[in-house]
């Protein structure tokens, strides 16, 4: 990522390792997502200069990490069983990670079993992880996208500007020192 990043117009060797650092936090590694963030920091007509603004125009809709997550999303769903029960699975995790399978099936209304079995069919599509029993969404930028995307009305550059700064402030506190 820091070597991608000399490529743009105006970055030194100097902050590259710095916003690399920042840039696999915020996207949690996953390629795609960083060479999208690094593109949007070279794009002049986005305008941003730091990878958190860039992340945040991402995910505003039409952008590219949108665009990228709401097709693995519906993909994935589609892939799988249940596509309603599998979207409020998805939903809760978003809101609150991780999650057992007790508190999942109560908060659904569902009986452990049934419950079970959704959570089953999005581990199959890599949607969900489980980890001691508790169930978390797979990829951290996915589940951002869920929280901002899959309520009744699109986000506003306002909540997307919390949330981004939010999930930010998270990661980071939590990233490695190298990148």
């Amino acid at each position: 990522v820091a070597a991608d990043l000399l490529h743009v117009p105006g970055f030194r060797s100097d902050s590259a390792e710095e916003t690399a650092r920042v840039i696999v936090a915020l996207t949690g590694g996953r390629l795609a997502y960083a060479a999208d963030v690094v593109r949007a920091l070279g794009d002049p007509t986005l305008r941003v200069r730091d990878p958190i603004s860039a992340f945040a125009a991402l995910l505003s809709p039409g952008g590219a990490v949108c665009t990228r997550c709401r097709h693995s999303y519906e993909f994935r769903l589609h892939r799988a069983r249940g596509y309603g029960a599998l979207k409020a699975i998805l939903g809760i995790l978003s809101e609150d990670e991780p999650v057992t399978l007790t508190d999942i099936a109560g908060r659904m209304r569902r009986t452990p079993g049934s419950t079970k079995d959704y959570l089953g069919w999005l581990e199959d599509v890599d949607l969900v992880v489980s980890h001691r029993k508790r169930y978390s969404v797979a990829d951290p930028v996915l589940r951002l996208w869920v929280r901002l995307h899959t309520l009744c009305d699109p986000p506003d550059d306002a909540r997307i500007a919390d949330q981004v700064q939010r999930y930010a402030v998270t990661r980071l506190s939590t990233a490695p020192e190298s990148a």
